[in-house]
């Protein structure tokens, strides 16, 4: 009996230690924050010991939910696995683990996911943590070690006690801006808001936490509850609504001026970085600006540049149309590591070859330029005529060029393939959720409608072999390309007229079995009306036409 209570109280204390160790911080989309051994941005998880030494060897990681044993730490190397009170572990989450005991086997998702901190029975779930998308280089974690409540970290702290550290204020412009925006540009919800373009010229991003923007009296301080709406890109662009509405998210401001006055941005440390002039008489869809990106001389755009830059060249695309893409690639499809990861399916519909190096993909209407298409010195980028191109959406670019920044939700969600200008749409695609190795495409190459594939055709024609889809779906809602050069082909999804800013009807169209329609009518700004049967929901599309 003696001997029997001694292990019980060994159990019990082993038990008690582990419970002391917590999942600390994570860092799910290291861009170029700082990298391993191996000299490579990898994602990472942190562990914290909030109570005696302890070795981990034969506890585990995990990031899903049916494998709570994914990972385990190993049993050898008692130097990596034992951890000191009041001390922390990183563990590089890569799935690479050829480069060491501290590298697992999984990769983290910035789009967000939950992980676990599991017993060594690969059962016993003691800690875990849920996060959503991720902002590059900003990690998640507790606001101190061992805390349980949590935020972001604009300054990450691996191997080293969790505190915020306040960055001094960065020069920032307010570069743009437009009061009434009725047809310009809509917001997540399909809403045409007031906004405001900030321009960063730093080679750093620049998270607005703490930030104000101040107009006539009132003002919005930004939060730092979701820092990839509020983050401006290294010299890059990013716009905020003057909805008042921040239910919407932190991208949308309390402020919906209705008088002219200086709107003024304010620095986390209460002195005015920037200020410009709100003019509430500026036209409909007009937008007031700096003619060039931070220059002082402002002008009135009739032809406004939401995201890009003011001096915006219109770049038009060439002939490509994203033709199908996968969101959960069971077996279907494997990239050039053997990986199966999601993918998108680029196709040129000309008769030229067309080079998509740096074009643009993104799945964030908020970041038209969240992915730029490398360059790679070689004819991989090369689409043939009547040719396909894969994407692998893994967030992986360290296995090839064609390895994309993020993952296409299985929930559904936007794609938007763009010019080399970063503005101008190619092509435009609402995926939907998808089935476990389904995918969605066009019904056939480069045409209507789009449908859900059974038997998905990666790198190949979709041809007649689909007639396996489901329901089909024309479901993007605006013209491309927009701006569009005269002679060039419109895609559109439904019948309409044209109108010119004098109310004259030019042009109109009913949808036949093509969706795109040439375009021949002097340059200058025209209004589409939609005629199909939701027309009454859906708000006319301004069209820009270039000579």
């Amino acid at each position: 009996m003696q001997w029997t209570f001694f292990l019980l109280i060994i159990s019990s204390a082993t038990v008690s230690v582990a419970q002391n160790i917590q999942i600390n911080e994570v860092l799910a989309s290291n861009a170029s924050l700082d990298y391993d051994d191996f000299f490579q941005y990898e994602d990472w998880l942190e562990l914290y010991n909030g109570g005696g030494i302890q070795d981990l060897a034969g506890y585990h990681l995990s990031d899903d939910p049916d494998s709570l044993d994914k990972w385990i730490f190993p049993l050898d190397d008692p130097g990596l696995t034992t951890i000191l009170p009041n001390d922390h572990i990183r563990i590089w989450c890569d799935n690479d683990e050829q480069q060491g005991s501290d590298h697992a086997n999984f990769k983290l998702s910035g789009e967000g996911e939950t992980v676990y901190f599991v017993d060594t029975d690969g059962i016993t779930i003691i800690d875990s943590i849920s996060f959503g998308i991720q902002q590059d280089n900003i990690s998640f974690g507790a606001a101190c070690d061992g805390c349980t409540e949590w935020q972001y970290f604009n300054s990450p702290t691996p191997n080293a006690p969790n505190a915020e550290t306040i960055l001094s204020p960065s020069v920032l412009y307010i570069n743009e801006i437009q009061v009434a925006n009725a047809s310009t540009v809509a917001d997540e919800l399909n809403e045409f808001d007031a906004w405001v373009e900030l321009f960063n010229p730093n080679d750093e991003q620049v998270n607005l936490a703490g930030y104000t923007l101040e107009i006539n009296g009132v003002s919005h301080t930004f939060e730092n509850n979701e820092p990839w709406l509020i983050t401006i890109p290294s010299n890059g662009f990013q716009i905020y609504w003057f909805d008042n509405e921040v239910e919407q998210g932190s991208n949308h401001v309390a402020l919906a001026p209705t008088e002219s006055g200086t709107l003024s941005l304010v620095g986390n440390d209460g002195i005015t970085i920037d200020s410009a002039e709100w003019n509430d008489a500026l036209p409909e869809d007009q937008s007031w600006g700096r003619e060039q990106d931070g220059s002082l001389n402002w002008t009135v755009f009739d032809f406004p540049t939401a995201r890009a830059t003011n001096t915006l060249q219109i770049i038009q695309p060439g002939d490509l149309v994203i033709n199908e893409v996968q969101s959960d690639n069971f077996i279907t499809y494997p990239d050039n590591t053997g990986e199966y990861d999601d993918w998108i399916e680029i196709y040129n519909s000309g008769n030229t070859p067309i080079d998509i190096a740096n074009y643009y993909l993104t799945d964030r209407l908020d970041q038209p330029q969240k992915w730029l298409i490398p360059s790679c010195n070689c004819d991989s980028t090369i689409v043939p005529p009547s040719g396909f191109v894969m994407i692998f959406a893994d967030e992986d670019g360290s296995q090839g060029w064609n390895h994309a920044n993020f993952k296409v939700s299985s929930n559904g969600e936007s794609l938007a393939l763009r010019s080399p200008d970063g503005f101008t749409i190619a092509d435009a695609i609402d995926v939907p959720a998808l089935s476990l190795g389904k995918s969605f495409g066009r019904s056939y190459d480069a045409d209507l409608p789009w449908v859900e594939f059974n038997l998905p055709t990666p790198n190949a024609s979709n041809g007649t072999a689909n007639d396996l889809g489901a329901t089909p779906s024309l479901n993007w809602t605006e013209p491309y390309p927009n701006p569009i050069r005269n002679g060039q082909l419109l895609h559109v999804a439904s019948a309409a007229r044209v109108f010119n800013a004098n109310g004259q009807q030019v042009m109109q169209w009913t949808i036949i079995r093509s969706d795109r329609i040439e375009i021949n009518l002097p340059s200058g700004i025209y209004f589409i009306q939609w005629t199909d049967a939701l027309a009454a929901t859906r708000k006319p599309s301004k069209l820009f036409v270039l000579d």
